[in-house]
């Protein structure tokens, strides 16, 4: 009996040990090319922007969730809040900086209370097109602003994304040359260079967060704004204006940031989920921002806005040369003729 039980107590064991070792949980995805194996506890990432929810914003980051939800194996989780529904992106970018916010895709506007050197980027009539953009932001001059972003701030760019081409609206007249801009309030973004380029071209730079701004339109506390065609369109600002000018004085780029310290606590594999993530949703929002740019001024028309598509550019440029002079010292002119000269 004694040997029975014994051998009895030997199989048990061997069973209990056996089902120990065999309860892996796969919670938040596969360890597949992870360098880890069992738990792995998921990870929610808040992402805020300023924009709707039909916004060229929106569709690159539901497509920025599909793919680092992907490439994580799921580890990493994203949630995304549209219409300011975290603040204003000063707000936002202050946010990340506390720990409030994970994420941001944010204008280069308010970097001019942060970082004033990014703001080179915002300086009028400075890129030909969105292809000479493109280049300077994801080669060597967009790096190395980033990396004063993360110097001067502990935030880290993970990509450089797209708004697109600025044009004014207004609801007082057709805008044609500068002079048509004098004493009208554009409200602008909260950037010295944007308000110094509407100073010198006559009008009153009147800056605004931007989920202000349809009301203020609306109730004619300023007369118009400034804003890439799909802004104008996914924000519905037809309702609000009557004139639109293809002025495309500032190019006006995206950055999707997180802080540089919530970055580092994530393990290698993980960060590089993040870049690569960043950089194709990146490059998918562009495309979106292209085909809204093509298919905007027909609705805009059709919504009953006087469309002028090809003003005379060159009184604008002239118009705007002091800003050039004034931050030459400020950015450096080589950096400014490095811009301008990449091909």
């Amino acid at each position: 009996m004694k040997k029975f039980l014994a051998f009895f107590m030997s199989v048990m064991l061997i069973f209990v040990l056996a089902a120990c070792g065999g309860e892996t949980s796969t919670e938040g995805g596969s360890s597949e090319g992870s360098g880890e194996k069992g738990n792995k506890e998921t990870i929610t990432l808040k992402v805020g922007h300023t924009l709707s929810d039909t916004s060229h914003y929106q569709e690159g980051l539901k497509k920025f969730k599909e793919l680092l939800e992907e490439k994580s194996n799921g580890q990493f989780q994203v949630e995304i809040f549209p219409n300011g529904a975290l603040g204003g992106e000063r707000e936002m970018i202050e946010g990340l900086q506390i720990g409030s916010v994970d994420l941001v895709l944010t204008s280069t506007g308010p970097m001019s209370g942060f970082v004033p050197e990014i703001t080179v980027v915002d300086l009028p009539f400075l890129f030909r097109n969105a292809e000479h953009a493109h280049k300077v932001l994801d080669g060597e001059i967009g790096q190395n602003l980033f990396a004063k972003l993360e110097e001067a701030q502990g935030l880290k760019g993970l990509a450089w994304w797209e708004n697109g081409f600025r044009n004014v609206t207004n609801n007082v007249r057709p805008i044609e040359k500068p002079e048509d801009l004098k004493g009208l309030k554009i409200r602008t973004m909260e950037n010295d260079i944007h308000m110094d380029s509407f100073k010198t071209m006559g009008a009153d730079p009147t800056p605004m967060a931007f989920p202000e701004l349809f009301p203020a339109l609306q109730q004619g506390v300023v007369d118009g704004e400034e804003n890439p065609v799909p802004v104008i369109t996914s924000s519905r600002f037809y309702e609000v204006q009557k004139y639109l000018t293809m002025t495309r004085h500032f190019y006006n780029p995206s950055m999707l940031i997180i802080s540089k310290s919530k970055f580092d606590s994530f393990p290698e594999d993980l960060q590089t989920a993040l870049l690569e993530a960043a950089k194709e949703a990146g490059d998918y929002e562009r495309q979106v921002v292209s085909k809204m740019d093509e298919e905007g001024i027909a609705l805009l028309k059709e919504k009953g806005m006087e469309v002028i598509e090809e003003p005379n550019i060159e009184p604008f440029k002239e118009a705007v040369q002091p800003v050039y002079e004034k931050y030459s010292e400020q950015f450096g002119q080589d950096l400014i003729d490095s811009i301008i000269n990449t091909k």
